[in-house]
């Protein structure tokens, strides 16, 4: 059996930045929320009363990383014009190479299709988050929103505040974080 390293980002201030749809400047390490389409999105968006239903991390050079079935992606950043971006943080080039890193190390993480049924679950008010947290705790998959927290966990940075674990995190907590910013 071959054992190869991990994927290594390249360094920050070489990554191109991204102009948004919205004109918004969106640096390595950002990340975005946007409406989310299909049954999963709606799942979410009805679970959460929230307009987010995806999440997503750019890795500079226009490209994201996203939880997209059936694993982690990389995918183009325009593919979601509609896009929020959390680009009035203040990272450090340190973070940001860690959240990028951690990023592309997440590329190929199996999605995590478990997650739905808890939110469906917490729809049909049959459990709620508070019973749902020992289940997400020792999952190790990631849907969108848990990929991006755990990106950024990486770099020392916890999104999930009042949540035990960033598996916990949906697409709205992010979506309410970059409304906190503005």
């Amino acid at each position: 059996m071959t054992i190869t390293a991990p994927p290594v980002s390249p360094a920050g201030s070489t990554l191109a930045p991204y102009t948004a749809a919205n004109g918004d400047i969106v640096q390595p390490g950002c990340y975005g929320v946007s409406h989310g389409s299909g049954m999963t999105g709606e799942l979410i968006r009805h679970a959460t009363e929230s307009w987010a239903g995806h999440a997503f991390v750019y890795i500079g050079n226009g490209q994201i990383v996203e939880g997209e079935p059936p694993v982690a992606t990389i995918s183009p950043a325009d593919s979601h014009p509609d896009a929020v971006w959390n680009s009035r943080d203040q990272l450090t080039d340190l973070q940001r190479d860690a959240i990028v890193a951690r990023a592309h190390a997440l590329v190929g993480c199996p999605y995590d299709y478990a997650a739905y049924i808890g939110f469906a679950l917490e729809v049909l008010k049959i459990r709620s988050g508070t019973e749902l947290d020992p289940v997400f705790m020792s999952d190790h998959w990631r849907v969108c929103s848990a990929l991006v927290a755990d990106c950024y966990a990486y770099a020392g940075i916890h999104l999930e505040a009042g949540l035990k674990d960033p598996n916990l995190i949906s697409p709205a907590d992010l979506y309410n974080l970059i409304a906190d910013q503005a």
